[in-house]
């Protein structure tokens, strides 16, 4: 099959224009700790290529010749650079969605919130779409504290606190438990299979040092100015979380997070694909069967996957972590 791809900058296909300069494209995807990002490298060697405006949206999509393309996503324009003798030029971009209102710094408090309240209003305020996994949408903070802080970054804190990850993409905010999987429009995703036959190489690695089996967090008590300790499984080695909560169900729910990510991080698995799978996300899991050693078979959190177009073709690779098989 012959790799094939659309790119519409400012609403106008521009594919016909970059066909012929095209070096590479490289689109990351990302599970929510960090934006995803487009980077294009294109051929100046007339020096005749115009410096995209910055902000400029670009939007990719990916595929094979007389199929149809899977939209990537949409990026705003952040960085140009360049190199030579061999003139090219380097564009980067960032998910559009992670852009203005919701990156600006705010200073307020949330009492009686619900998860899905916060993540309600925030999606409310930046023009997309709220979209909460049901595991961790009804949990309920008595007060939080936003000062001089991002929409998203107050959101990826305290998201963080019940394993989740917080991400715009697709004009939806989305809010849910890692390996959760919901598409942006609220769907949920079944897992894709990769055997065998689908990789073209793997590295793995055993990290038994990021297995937690109890967690520690501590409160106080207001009122009375006592500390209490809440704890959570048994035996060593135990994760002592330093940052003390204001209440006893925040301290449960650090410690329930900090079990749920170790577990997840007992292994790490970086492959490449032999090909183009665009059912591979970010934030989402792929199943893997046929791989050796057997440990490595199962699913897995995908925490970073990117894309690449170039004259090896359309590859797909990804970055993933599991528990304990």
């Amino acid at each position: 099959m012959i790799p094939a791809f659309r790119i519409m900058v400012a609403g106008a296909d521009a594919t016909g224009a970059v066909a012929d300069r095209l070096l590479s494209l490289t689109v990351t995807d990302e599970d929510g700790r960090k934006a995803d990002r487009l980077e294009l490298e294109l051929d100046n060697r007339d020096g005749r290529l115009a410096f995209p405006e910055t902000e400029a949206r670009i939007e990719v999509s990916l595929g094979y010749r007389g199929l149809p393309l899977s939209l990537m996503g949409v990026y705003a324009v952040d960085g140009v650079s360049g190199s030579g003798p061999r003139l090219t030029m380097r564009i980067t971009a960032t998910a559009a969605d992670l852009k203005g209102d919701i990156r600006a710094p705010r200073t307020r408090g949330w009492e009686g919130k619900s998860l899905r309240d916060i993540v309600g209003t925030i999606a409310g305020e930046a023009g997309l779409r709220a979209v909460v996994g049901e595991s961790v949408a009804g949990k309920v903070w008595d007060y939080l504290a936003q000062t001089a802080e991002s929409n998203l970054h107050f959101l990826t804190r305290i998201a963080a606190t019940l394993d989740a990850t917080a991400k715009p993409a697709g004009g939806a905010l989305i809010v849910q438990r890692r390996g959760e999987g919901k598409t942006a429009a609220g769907d949920a995703l079944t897992p894709p299979v990769l055997p065998r036959w689908r990789f073209s190489d793997w590295d793995w690695q055993f990290e038994g040092r990021a297995i937690w089996r109890a967690a520690e967090a501590e409160w106080t008590d207001t009122a009375t100015g006592t500390t209490h300790k809440v704890k959570l499984g048994q035996g060593t080695p135990l994760k002592k979380i330093r940052h003390p909560f204001a209440t006893e169900a925040e301290a449960t729910r650090a410690a329930e997070a900090a079990l749920s990510g170790a577990a997840r991080a007992a292994m790490t698995l970086d492959a490449t694909l032999s090909g183009f799978e665009p059912g591979l996300l970010g934030g989402a899991s792929a199943s893997v069967t046929g791989l050796i050693p057997p440990e490595l078979n199962g699913e897995w959190h995908l925490e970073s996957v990117t894309h690449s177009l170039s004259g090896a073709g359309l590859i797909t690779s990804f970055r993933g972590k599991k528990g304990e098989a």
